[in-house]
């Protein structure tokens, strides 16, 4: 037999025995499916929170008392000494680092007349803060030297705090409440979106020397920065953590009682999680198809065990032990490439719909389908070997007698 008439040969066979290949088959579609499915999630959510992160900024160095991912006992972070002022003034004098910008933050309630945006991120900067991270303005200004030099009540607000508190009006020049303080508005920046299902606009910045001004002066100050033009980020810093060290006197041989955050870092962090959830699934997909190839096993001995006579026809009337062996294995073969294809589109089928119908992002990969595909034929191979073998094996003269 040649390889096209073993192909025929196993479809016939399996076309005749429709409902126990059915059965057959679904432990690999189930694994199959689940595969593709969890993947392509995995990899729509990849791909979306890169996408806010590089919105935010990617070349953002941000230093602070706490680290952006807690590792450890929250008291141990707490019991740091705070950020000043004239630490961020001296990280910007760095000649590696290129724009800085102070920033602290606290969280109130936002009023004008009737209306009440509550726990809004409140933060007090310098006009740097605008193009280190990444905002735009839409209507109005940003905030000035000039504002804060002179300790101005101006504020801008972001798009969430404007629709809830205007809309439809023109908030500039209107006086708003922050946390009981007057202010007043002076431009509204530009959407930036949600990031881990959190809106980046539902805040206000005001400048730094009215924050302290208003809501006091004994916060950790958070130093935004980006590296110099020409200079690597991480040469910026290092030499940020190595001033910082120096002036917050830390021993040589203790560790940082501060931390150096980047978007990269957070974006890795994230992606590193991702695949530790791609390798639990793949350990569960295996589980299942490891019970879907068991089941395949099983089927195909009771088919050799069903078509012992036929076997021994074939070899009486010349038919090699190779060509029994590989017409019982590309019957399991086929077997398990059919469920991964149907189980590659019905978890297709299952990550597009929940893209429709909720906010999780999907994006069904080459890689989540090759992964599948490769299991269910693999699976076909490994345990359709033994059942095809011992097929092989059977003796023409005994195999004729079988009753």
């Amino acid at each position: 037999m040649d390889f096209r008439e073993t192909v025929l040969s196993a479809f016939r066979t399996l076309r005749s025995h429709k409902m126990r290949s059915a059965l057959t088959m679904l432990g690999i579609v189930i694994g199959a499916g689940a595969l593709v499915a969890v993947m392509s999630l995995i990899a729509g959510l990849n791909r979306a929170i890169t996408v806010q992160f590089e919105a935010v900024g990617t070349d953002i160095i941000s230093v602070s008392k706490y680290p952006w991912v807690q590792i450890g006992d929250e008291e141990d972070y707490s019991r740091r000494k705070d950020i000043t002022r004239a630490d961020a003034e001296a990280v910007g004098m760095l000649p590696s680092v290129g724009l800085m910008a102070p920033n602290i933050h606290t969280r109130r309630n936002i009023s004008y007349g009737s209306e009440t945006v509550r726990f809004t991120l409140v933060s007090g900067s310098t006009p740097e803060y605008e193009t280190i991270d990444n905002y735009l303005v839409e209507e109005g200004r940003f905030i000035t030297d000039l504002d804060v030099d002179r300790h101005r009540s101006s504020v801008v607000l972001g798009a969430d705090v404007a629709e809830e508190l205007f809309s439809p009006r023109d908030p500039i020049g209107k006086e708003i409440l922050v946390g009981g303080k007057r202010f007043s508005v002076v431009g509204v920046l530009k959407s930036k979106g949600d990031i881990v299902g959190e809106s980046l606009d539902d805040l206000v910045i005001i400048p730094i020397s009215s924050f302290e001004k208003a809501f006091g002066r004994r916060r950790s100050v958070v130093i935004d920065c980006s590296p110099a033009e020409g200079v690597p980020m991480r040469r910026t810093m290092e030499d940020i953590r190595q001033l910082m060290r120096i002036r917050r006197q830390v021993p040589r041989d203790e560790p940082d009682d501060f931390a150096v955050n980047t978007q990269s870092d957070l974006v890795a962090g994230y992606q590193q999680l991702t695949g530790v959830l791609y390798f639990a699934m793949t350990g569960i997909v295996g589980l299942a198809l490891l019970v879907g190839g068991i089941g395949v096993m099983n089927v195909m001995l009771v088919s050799v065990a069903e078509r012992t006579r036929e076997i021994g026809v074939r070899k009486a009337i010349g038919a090699k032990r190779r060509d029994v062996t590989l017409q019982f294995l590309a019957e399991s073969v086929i077997l398990t490439a059919l469920g991964g294809a149907l189980g590659i589109l019905g978890g297709s089928a299952i990550a597009l719909f929940v893209k429709q119908v909720t906010p999780l992002p999907a994006a069904v990969t080459p890689t989540a389908v090759a992964l599948a595909a490769a299991f269910a034929v693999i699976t076909g191979l490994a345990f359709g070997v033994y059942p095809a073998s011992r097929a092989g094996r059977l003796n023409p003269i005994e195999a004729l007698r079988y009753e």
